[in-house]
């Protein structure tokens, strides 16, 4: 996660897609936090698989596939 947090503040040499498979587990408020404002900054593509709906909310996410067992 720090990597990640890493590469969204290099600015210009971000990547242009990113993964995040359960980006808030085991993270605390704080930490949720920053990895939230950080995401948001970034203007890159993101794919996101996340049960976090109150962070999925905070970063603006605007489609969804819902997957149901």
């Amino acid at each position: 996660m720090r990597l990640l947090l890493c590469c969204l503040t290099i600015g210009h040499q971000a990547p242009d897609l990113i993964i995040l498979d359960e980006p808030t587990n085991n993270l605390d408020i704080q930490n949720i936090n920053i990895l939230t404002s950080a995401v948001n900054e970034y203007r890159g593509a993101l794919i996101v698989v996340s049960h976090d709906q109150r962070f999925l909310g905070d970063t603006g996410v605007e489609a969804a596939i819902i997957m149901e067992s």
